[in-house]
């Protein structure tokens, strides 16, 4: 018959257990039967592993000496990962004939980082009549039942990262090689790889740092520096020193620098995040910035792992978890790469943006932020330097531009036309005389003026305004519509609002307190100064409104994202059609050296944005051009140039616009 014994509540083995400790180091143990049996399962529920050597019989003593099983339990459960134990359900199962040995069966459940664990536990408990102790025929099967003399063994496999793709499934992103150059242990001396160190751009002491590395053995391969390509000169000077160049497994982006802002780049995961994020194991590779990290949980392979016991060759005796690889999902984006890439080669004297957009419905065809730093430099180390180097740029290449807000300058007047076209007591076929090269409502506004970059001294209806982008009238029509028409405008076309967009941009603004209070900054908001500060993606946007029949799409990069339309009808048709015919103008009439060609019919609009201490003063300027043809409609761009004061001006970014597309039509 089976003898059930109760094994105390918790209360009740945590004493157990702390006055085992002191019997266990006093050197004597329990006196009976039940205190041995308690004291052990206790401790093996509580973990105690230092402790467990105490209750082992001698016999058990002869075969396993302490480190083979404290130890042991330690490192075993250390790599699971396991956090609970439950030893349940004890009961005696079969006893000697003299009593003197006693059989006990159990229910044991481990919870594992791997899932949990049930194993039938067996253990016996000898008397030794000379001691009058109860003791534990220890073996490792009361480690986990079945492990016997092997081992445990953890094999983790990973799949393969899934690519990111254009709009046309070519390659943005995928899984590559990058170069490695090394040295193959015993092959050189210490000293001819310390010569080396000028070669490699790198200090003796990191040099050597590499070199005292305590797992190199005679015939290794020891990795030195990576790069995802090294010159065939530096690779014949890397030769003369004795080293060599292998390729292995990496990331690749196929544009470089020209999607560092984009894409950003792939790193192993940091402890930081390791904290952070429960999802992530030690080792996995992760995207650590752009559409890398936004959409890293769909592109991130499924690790698959191998949980075994090993017998002591080494060979599998049994499997206690396993899981299959999966290999990560490719992300398809709007993007056009060849758009991308030839908008990022010709701004390669600039510091500035550009965006291309489909105005149909949102679709991101291209966002360009320049100068960028390379996406390697990152995934194959930065010193301090360098990166403060980047950081300290005043052309900010560490800066997405394209979802960065930014004063929009003239281009400012589409959307202040809007607004007045919108507002009932406005007449666009109304003129104003506009004469000189400055003006103010009155004296009250002291010595600021507002002031004309074309100095045109006749009438000025809206169309005439915009092909010309005259300042004077858009100041003056905001302050006659008034702050509250104009905050309200700008509000009514998104200014303001957060974009629910499945790649963040920054939050556009009217005025920096949301409120206009003064009549100087209503003025310089109609004409795109004052505070007004939006992104490249969003204005963009709100242009595509214009040519598309009024609607403002939410801007998205993912092909699986649906086309949301955030504003409709922002203005009438009619409207619609005379901004179009203006901004056509702006080509044929202001600019028909810059942007004019025979193979299409280009509009836009061109802005200038200074920044600048006082009005008596010249600051930098920013030009910007947003345009499209008026043939196909297919693609709207914008794009803006730091420094233009004495390239040109909005001229220059309105001929770097045309330049573009000669290019794409040239591929084409």
């Amino acid at each position: 018959m089976m003898k059930k014994i109760l094994i105390p509540g918790a209360v009740a083995v945590i004493i157990v257990a702390v006055g085992a400790y002191f019997l266990v180091t006093a050197g004597w143990f329990q006196k009976s039967e039940a205190e041995a049996l308690n004291s052990f399962t206790g401790d093996v529920q509580n973990q105690n592993y230092d402790q467990l050597y105490g209750y082992l019989s001698d016999d058990a003593k002869s075969n396993y000496a302490e480190a083979d099983v404290g130890a042991r339990y330690e490192t075993i459960y250390s790599s699971l990962g396991v956090e609970n134990v439950a030893l349940e359900n004890v009961e005696e199962v079969e006893s000697s004939e003299d009593g003197e040995q006693k059989h006990f069966q159990g229910d044991l459940t481990l919870d594992t980082s791997y899932g949990e664990l049930n194993r039938d536990y067996e253990f016996t408990l000898s008397y030794d009549e000379e001691t009058d102790d109860w003791f534990v025929e220890w073996t490792p099967d009361l480690i986990i039942p079945g492990l016997g003399n092997g081992d445990v063994n953890i094999n983790h496999t990973t799949g393969q990262r899934g690519d990111i793709l254009d709009r046309n499934g070519d390659e943005l992103a995928f899984n590559g090689v990058k170069e490695t150059v090394g040295f193959n242990a015993g092959s050189v001396t210490e000293a001819e790889v310390l010569a080396a160190a000028e070669d490699l751009e790198m200090s003796e002491e990191n040099l050597q740092s590499i070199l005292d590395q305590s797992w190199i053995e005679e015939g290794m391969f020891v990795a030195i520096k990576d790069a995802h390509r090294f010159s065939d000169e530096d690779k014949e000077t890397f030769s003369e020193h004795g080293l060599s160049v292998t390729e292995t497994p990496s990331r690749e982006y196929t544009l470089d620098e020209a999607t560092y802002h984009l894409l950003g780049y792939v790193g192993e995961v940091t402890a930081d995040e390791l904290e952070q994020n429960d999802s992530y194991e030690a080792g996995d590779i992760i995207g650590k910035q752009g559409a890398e990290a936004l959409y890293d949980e769909t592109l991130r392979p499924t690790r698959g792992y191998n949980v075994s016991i090993v017998d002591q060759n080494g060979e599998e005796t049994e499997s206690l978890f396993s899981q299959e690889t999966e290999d990560g999902e490719d992300v398809q984006l709007t993007i056009d790469r060849e758009v991308q890439d030839t908008i990022y080669a010709n701004m390669e004297d600039d510091s500035g943006a550009g965006v291309a957009m489909d105005p149909a419905n949102g679709d991101l065809l291209a966002t360009v932020s320049y100068p960028s730093p390379s996406p390697y430099d990152f995934m194959f180390g930065i010193s301090q330097e360098a990166y403060d180097e980047l950081h300290e740029d005043d052309e900010n290449p560490l800066i997405s531009k394209y979802s960065r807000t930014t004063s929009p300058g003239s281009t400012q007047k589409i959307m202040s036309a809007i607004i007045a076209m919108n507002d009932d007591s406005f007449n666009r076929d109304a003129t104003i005389d506009i004469s000189g090269g400055s003006w103010q409502k009155d004296d009250s506004w002291g010595g600021y003026t507002v002031n004309r970059y074309h100095e045109i001294n006749e009438s000025f209806d809206l169309k005439k305004a915009l092909t010309f982008s005259d300042n004077i009238y858009f100041a003056r029509t905001m302050l006659d519509l008034g702050a509250e028409t104009f905050i309200q405008g700008m509000q009514e076309l998104g200014i303001g609002r957060e974009y629910d967009t499945d790649y963040p941009i920054y939050t556009a603004q009217t005025a920096n307190e949301n409120t206009i209070d003064d009549e100087i900054l209503l003025a310089d908001s109609g004409y795109g100064q004052g505070e007004i500060l939006i992104s490249p993606i969003q204005i963009t946007s709100i242009y595509a409104a214009v040519i598309n029949g009024g609607n403002i799409h939410e801007p998205h990069m993912l092909t699986d994202s649906e086309d949301e339309v955030m504003i409709e009808n922002i203005t009438s048709q009619d409207n619609l059609d005379y901004l179009e015919a203006s901004m056509r103008a702006v080509v044929t009439e202001n600019h028909p050296d810059d942007v004019q060609r025979n193979y299409a019919d280009f509009a836009g609009k061109t802005g200038t944005s200074e920044n600048k201490m006082s009005q008596e003063t010249r600051g930098e300027e920013t030009g910007w051009f947003i345009g499209y043809d008026q043939n196909s409609k297919d693609m709207i761009m914008s794009l803006y140039a730091e420094d233009v004061q004495d390239r040109g001006m909005s001229e220059y970014t309105a001929q770097k616009f045309a330049e573009i597309h000669d290019e794409l039509r040239e591929n084409e």
